[in-house]
């Protein structure tokens, strides 16, 4: 199993990856059995975990990025290839009777969930796959407050906590053609949740935050910086 050697060093296999990748890998090699990744996109994340030398599990709710994702098998070896498996499925609805050692919600997963509602449904999955002592890590967009103003707004508008204001980012998925019906779009507003509203739906699935950064590197988080990066104990 990959990882960093006994002076701290970082794999040669592991030199050059970006940060988030480095973070991931060197998370889950610390830790150490398989791991889910929940919104594993088009498998950056999750092939590099494999190439690790570990076992990796990606979902995603898009059927194309689960095509993309395996497109890249092709240029793995058959033992890099054994370790990978991927699943399409919705991360706040699935239940598997497999448990990981560690879950993860790479590149703003956890920001896509439209709602409350949804977000601790996602969690809820987290909390359901890990084992006992397993880990949580995850990364999320983390747009600075709006500073207070006397202007009479409706707090609840999507958007009202970023700044400067703008549109809320506006996500369209295209869905699979049904025999006889039209092809359907939904657009999906999304408000960045805070990191007080993180950690309270996790402690409400029953996880624990543990660790939080500002960056890949470890930098301690402020509520300036761009990026939420958080460790999270089952």
């Amino acid at each position: 199993m990959a990882g960093n050697d006994t002076r701290g060093r970082t794999p040669l296999s592991l030199v050059g990856h970006e940060p988030d990748i480095l973070f991931y890998t060197r998370q889950a090699t610390g830790q150490g059995g398989a791991v889910l990744v929940l919104g594993s996109a088009n498998g950056r994340v999750a092939w590099a975990l494999a190439e690790a030398g570990l076992s990796v599990l990606g979902v995603d709710p898009s059927e194309r990025m689960v095509r993309a994702a395996e497109e890249l098998r092709a240029s793995e070896t058959p033992e890099v290839s054994g370790r990978m498996r991927f699943l399409h499925a919705d991360p706040r609805s699935l239940r598997l009777s497999e448990r990981f050692s560690v879950v993860l919600a790479p590149q703003h997963a956890l920001g896509l969930m439209g709602s409350h509602e949804d977000l601790e449904a996602f969690l809820a999955t987290v909390r359901h796959h890990l084992e006992p002592a397993g880990i949580f890590a995850y990364d999320v967009l983390n747009p600075p407050a709006e500073p207070t103003s006397s202007r009479d707004e409706d707090e609840d508008e999507p958007g009202a906590a970023l700044e400067p204001r703008r549109p809320v980012f506006a996500f369209h998925l295209r869905e699979r053609r049904q025999p006889g019906m039209p092809l359907g779009i939904r657009r999906l507003k999304l408000k960045p949740f805070s990191v007080e509203e993180l950690d309270g739906a996790m402690k409400a699935c029953g996880l624990t935050p543990r660790e939080r950064y500002g960056r890949f590197d470890g930098k301690p988080f402020e509520p300036e910086d761009s990026r939420h990066i958080g460790v999270v104990d089952g």
